[in-house]
């Protein structure tokens, strides 16, 4: 039925393999139906026990050297921002601040611009690649314009990849390693037409036309071994990785694609993707609960996939660090988390571990982790977790949201040790970032304050302890995107001891929904100066209500609209269409100048009819 060696995945040998094995799932479907009209459900659950010249980097991402999908982004002389359904750019060469360009980033003469969200942008060279998600097409929308010298936008193409949406409060859709530009997409497998199932790219070619330029061959379509053996209903969705060419002419994909069931998690290192699925149980069937989870590993340079049977599931993409040191993945897993699709990673309750495994382990699918790379750690009060790993160490806390400052604890251990270190806190924790080799902790405090701290961190002895705190009054964070934090050493601080952070705050105290939906009234800097936090000020909005600005695609900032960028010795806190310079002299921040980019329609109108390539 499948063909392949036994140390990768095994994909399906045929068209016929692929009807046999349909029709096993439906027999099994059957199988299980009846059970359940027997009366043989039994409620279950899988726990997890014990204790080219590249422009300048203003994104604050997981990985070096892998970009992320973001909302504003920075060239050798522009700003480019994604907003509300169109591109902007911002000439920031010449220690100027003038706004250039902007332009629709729905395709010419579509007819229902609502039907899509756009979310996130990557630049390469002059070329700007916009991702979103278009409901009337059912996928993934890329499209590409060309940045002119001006600062003026042209469109150039539109390529579709058909999935489902693949929206999530943490994670970003979209990376980009140089050239190639990376995508996770999921998407619905229906047995019965498999065919019509199968992802693929396609390119507009006229108005509502979209004409097919690349499907998933049976070659990279792959199934692990264990469900090869025992095929099972809850494998109804397919994972895939699409890479393409960001700049050839025709936009040239590959995809490899995985069976897996609904729920996932993916993080994309510079040599791998990594997407783990959750267990293929059906809760209808008594005893039905002995299926792992899935971890799967696509090589980037050897189109190689592999993969292990797991147990639990990550809250987030910062539940994995890749350890090159040791050639091994760190994960931590919640016996029960929801995966990182739409708000899934903000519910994760049940017994945590930190699973550490050899990479060499990955193979077709048929072995499982075994128990002892996992170790146990101390499970927080609440359901909303943060995690992330600085150096050799991992720091998780949180609590219930909102009520964050009611337990004001932060988890530490190094990953190299066997222990786990409690530190108490000024004050909740709702993000965790790093500052230089030092952690970062932000959370709301008593009296409506928010706090921060420093997490002093020692690789060498694994030991962590509270460094400097402070406590900024009548605030809240104002974005939960971790892009939305930036800290930049200082220039010969090589370890981080100084330098200077910043992050978007609210001080309007009537809405905690503030952090989702991107209304942040405010940028609020902080120097670390010998690893001392030192309040800076803040750079505030004048708007004091919506601006109007004819919004006809992408009209709600899921990703958020403020942004602290550090562009060389310049500092700018971008706050909806508001883009504010700072000047910061003996540790105090004071506004330079600001513009305000908000669209003209008419002349939004005029580029529409003239900023397409003939």
């Amino acid at each position: 039925m499948t063909s392949g060696g036994g140390d990768t995945v095994p994909v399906f040998a045929s068209e016929q393999a692929i009807d046999r094995y349909a029709r096993s799932i439906d027999r099994e479907k059957e199988r299980i139906r009846a059970l359940y009209e027997e009366g043989g459900e039994a409620d279950q659950y899988i726990v997890v026990t014990g204790s080219r010249v590249e422009g300048p980097n203003i994104t604050n991402t997981q990985e070096e050297g892998v970009d992320e999908g973001g909302i504003v982004k920075a060239t050798s002389d522009f700003l480019v921002v994604l907003r509300r359904g169109r591109l902007f750019t911002i000439r920031h060469g010449d220690d100027q601040l003038v706004p250039a360009g902007q332009i629709d980033v729905f395709p010419p003469g579509a007819e229902d611009p609502d039907d899509a969200w756009y979310d996130e942008m990557l630049v390469r060279g002059n070329t700007i690649v916009v991702i979103g998600y278009s409901y009337g097409d059912d996928g993934t929308e890329i499209s590409r314009f060309t940045l002119a010298d001006d600062g003026g936008l042209t469109y150039r193409d539109t390529h579709y990849v058909k999935s489902q949406e693949y929206y999530s409060s943490r994670n970003y859709a979209s990376r980009r390693i140089g050239d190639t530009l990376i995508l996770y997409s999921p998407s619905n497998m229906n047995w019965t037409k498999w065919r019509e199932s199968l992802p693929s790219v396609g390119k507009r070619i006229a108005e509502d036309e979209v004409e097919e330029t690349h499907r998933v061959s049976l070659d990279n379509f792959h199934i692990p071994q264990r469900y090869v053996d025992t095929p099972h209903p809850d494998l109804d969705t397919l994972h895939t990785v699409t890479r393409c060419d960001l700049l050839s002419e025709d936009f040239e994909c590959s995809s490899q694609m995985i069976l897996g069931s609904w729920s996932r998690n993916f993080y994309i290192t510079r040599d791998a993707v990594f997407v783990w699925t959750s267990e293929a149980n059906s809760w209808r069937v008594k005893d039905d609960d002995d299926n792992p989870a899935m971890l799967y590993r696509f090589d980037l340079a050897t189109d190689d996939v592999t993969a292990i049977g797991v147990r639990g599931s990550p809250v987030d993409q910062f539940s994995f660090l890749q350890d090159d040191e040791d050639d091994k993945l760190h994960v931590v897993v919640d016996g029960d988390s929801y995966g990182d699709a739409m708000w899934g990673s903000e519910f994760s309750l049940g017994g945590s571990a930190l699973l550490q495994l050899p990479l060499d382990m990955f193979g077709d699918g048929s072995a499982e982790a075994p128990k002892w790379a996992y170790r146990g750690l101390p499970s927080i009060e609440g359901y909303r977790k943060q995690n992330r790993y600085v150096g050799r160490h991992l720091l998780y806390g949180g609590g219930y949201y909102g009520d964050e400052d009611e337990t004001p604890q932060l988890y530490v251990s190094p990953i190299d040790k066997g222990w786990v270190q409690r530190i108490e806190l000024p004050h909740g924790v709702s993000r965790i970032d790093m500052i230089g080799g030092d952690g970062f902790v932000a959370g709301e405090a008593e009296d409506d304050a928010l706090g921060f701290s420093a997490i002093l961190l020692d690789d060498g002895s694994g030991t962590a302890r509270l460094g400097s705190t402070f406590l900024l009054p009548s605030a809240e964070e104002g974005e939960n995107r971790s892009q939305a934090f930036f800290f930049r050493p200082d220039a010969g601080a090589e370890d981080g001891e100084s330098g200077t952070l910043a992050l978007p705050v609210n001080r309007e105290l009537d809405d905690d929904r503030y952090e989702f939906l991107g209304r942040a009234t405010s940028l609020a800097f902080l120097r670390r100066e010998d690893r001392e936090l030192k309040e800076a000020g803040t750079l505030d909005t004048e708007y004091q209500r919506s601006v109007p600005d004819q919004c006809v695609a992408s009209c709600t900032d899921w990703y958020g609209n403020a942004r602290p960028i550090f562009l060389g010795e310049r500092m700018f806190a971008l706050l909806g269409y508001e883009l504010i310079e700072g000047d910061l002299k003996n540790g105090r921040i004071t506004e330079r100048r600001r513009i305000d980019f908000a669209p003209n329609p008419l002349s939004a109108a005029e580029e529409r009819a003239t900023a397409v390539d003939q």
